[in-house]
């Protein structure tokens, strides 16, 4: 018996009924991993997925399935494969611990739910909690079981960016630029829903803009539709599509304050990182060589690069008197202002970019 997840055969009658900006409704309801199955008639091909608030403060995927789940109800869609609707953690988004809804990447009482899709038969090192392994396990075997063609893992990010779409070294590229116009090739995240299934099915990541905006629903809610109508077609206009590879991360040290100035408030004798203002225009943007990050008073950087997990700081990063400045010309991806999010994960990523 599945006591672990919520697993639905088709989308609950009641749920049609709330409006798409009224998604939040529905998190009591979603308090475990929760499947809901659009199913076809007569399957000809492998299953696909939406996998979305694997990230609790994520939020666009979740109304953008309440608004996809009317327009197939409405419409009476008919597909040739079975569609599934995969809502992670709806438990850490309800809003626990003082937090508002959709705060917090994951609860105190969790890990990261993107950091644990691994096949639990290896020798697995990682602490995880009981209930999310137990969760991962049941998960896995239930999509394998689906015969998998597609599975998309939807995010947002937490600064302003365009939409764009990760994938595999070497995969395919078809439903990718169905799907988005910028599209980064990178190796997979150990842990990540993206590497678990890579070697199953075309497996690919979208972050689809800044979290809790109307763009990033209405970008999200578009990508669903296209997903779900792709028959391996190329798109029908001719656009210009922007790669990105050799992808490395700027991470401000632990035990370093730092805050973001526009030239007023900056504070030059103190030992914070004041880091630029404007620095999400960063974002799927061309830097050029020596572009000031941010001013530092203290003794050596602030931050550190890492590619692979390689420290590669002396080769994109130095600091010339109080200035932290970018070496080389690289672009820009996924730069925020978060302060949580920049403290608990990264200040944003430099890449090599290619346009066609």
């Amino acid at each position: 018996m599945i006591t672990s997840i919520n697993n639905y055969e088709r989308i609950p009658g009641q749920w049609l009924t709330i409006e798409t900006l009224h998604a939040p409704q529905l998190l009591p309801q979603l308090q475990k991993p929760t499947i809901i199955k659009y199913a076809s008639q007569n399957p000809q091909k492998g299953s696909r997925w939406i996998v979305t608030l694997q990230h609790a403060n994520e939020s666009s995927g979740l109304y953008a399935c309440v608004d996809t789940w009317k327009y197939l109800n409405e419409k009476d869609i008919s597909l040739d494969y079975d569609l599934y609707f995969l809502i992670m953690n709806g438990y850490g988004a309800i809003g626990k611990e003082n937090s508002a809804i959709f705060s917090q990447r994951f609860t105190s009482d969790q890990i990261d739910f993107n950091r644990i899709w691994y096949d639990y038969k290896d020798n697995i090192q990682k602490k995880i909690p009981a209930i999310q392994k137990t969760q991962i396990e049941q998960l896995t075997q239930i999509i394998n079981n689906s015969n998998p063609e597609y599975i998309i893992d939807v995010h947002n990010t937490t600064g302003n960016n365009q939409p764009l779409g990760f994938i595999s070294e070497g995969k395919d590229e078809q439903l990718i630029c169905f799907l988005v116009d910028h599209i980064v090739h990178s190796n997979n995240i150990p842990g990540s829903l993206q590497d678990r299934f890579a070697h199953i099915c075309e497996s690919i990541t979208i972050e689809c803009g800044k979290t809790g905006t109307l763009a990033s629903l209405h970008v999200a809610t578009k990508i669903f539709h296209q997903f779900i109508h792709y028959k391996g077609q190329k798109k029908e206009d001719e656009k210009r599509y922007y790669r990105y590879n050799d992808i490395g991360r700027i991470v401000i040290k632990d035990n370093i304050e730092f805050n973001f100035y526009n030239g007023q408030k900056q504070k030059k004798e103190d030992n914070t990182f004041w880091i630029r203002e404007d620095i999400e225009d960063f974002n799927q943007s061309q830097i050029e060589p020596f572009s000031l990050l941010g001013h530092y008073n203290g003794p050596g950087l602030p931050v550190i690069f890492l590619k692979n997990d390689q420290d590669l700081t002396s080769s994109y990063i130095l600091k010339d008197g109080n200035k932290v400045i970018i070496k080389e010309m690289r672009y820009g991806l996924l730069f925020s202002k978060n302060k949580t999010n920049v403290q608990n994960s990264e200040l944003g990523y430099l890449a090599q970019g290619k346009f066609s």
